[in-house]
């Protein structure tokens, strides 16, 4: 019988690496797809084996046109079907009006919204019946926070997809959900959020009064693709702390 098997990008650092490790918690085959952390991916695999676990991982450059294509491949080459799939990798960059580039526009729509709605294609041949997939948004789609309008219009543009793909694999019986975080405290994050100015911002827009973290995100993902979340399609799941309340 095939172990039931989950894909997680941008699996290295940050929100994807709490995704991974909480999806192998659950007995899943984790494959940890990474771009430039080879060295975190690889080692929450070795931490993951050595728990008792399985796990695979797979290098791609999201901004490649390819992308997409050559994860397909590569996740049919390791195991042949997946029951989950966490679209979590994405780029962050200021992108507001005055000084976003057309290189950096072209380059997050290319990692934020084409690579995801190129592997929704081409992963879908492998998901299995019932299959869970999730989405990893922004709570920047829905409120005009920072400096990152182009940033966040990928983000609304993934949300788009998700009801889209939703609605496109529910004969199959699959879930197609996803989850906004705000502020986290990642490893690319936790610079501005260490600081005792970052924190006071942070907090200021929070009804819960901490700093957010990946395991918070994990925790609902990993929920959303459990039979728990069974009858849960087409959503976005704010995970904010009461931000803007």
């Amino acid at each position: 019988m095939r172990k039931r098997t989950a894909l997680v990008t941008g699996a290295g650092r940050g929100i994807g690496r709490a995704i991974a490790r909480a999806l192998a918690g659950e007995n899943f085959h984790v494959i940890l797809h990474y771009g430039s952390s080879r060295e975190g991916a690889e080692a929450l695999a070795d931490e993951i084996v050595d728990g008792g676990g399985s796990a695979d991982t797979l290098h791609a450059d999201l901004a490649a046109p390819d992308a997409a294509e050559r994860i397909a491949n590569e996740v049919a080459r390791l195991c042949g079907g997946l029951d989950v799939v966490v679209l979590n990798a994405g780029l962050m960059a200021p992108s507001g009006f005055a000084n976003c580039t057309v290189e950096t526009f072209d380059r997050l729509v290319a990692v934020n919204l084409r690579t995801p709605f190129f592997l929704l294609q081409h992963l879908s041949p492998l998901l299995a019946e019932g299959a869970s997939v999730v989405l990893v948004s922004s709570i920047t789609a829905h409120r005009a926070i920072g400096d990152v309008a182009a940033y966040a219009a990928t983000k609304a543009g993934l949300e788009s997809l998700v009801r889209r793909a939703a609605a496109e694999l529910a004969p199959r019986w699959i879930r197609v959900n996803a989850v906004a975080p705000a502020t986290i405290a990642s490893e690319g994050v936790r610079p501005f959020t260490d600081t005792e100015h970052g924190r006071r911002v942070t907090l200021a827009m929070q009804a819960l009064q901490r700093i957010g973290q990946p395991d918070d995100v994990a925790d609902v993902v990993a929920f959303l693709a459990s039979d728990k979340a069974r009858w849960i399609d087409g959503a976005v799941i704010p995970v904010d702390g009461g931000t803007g309340l």
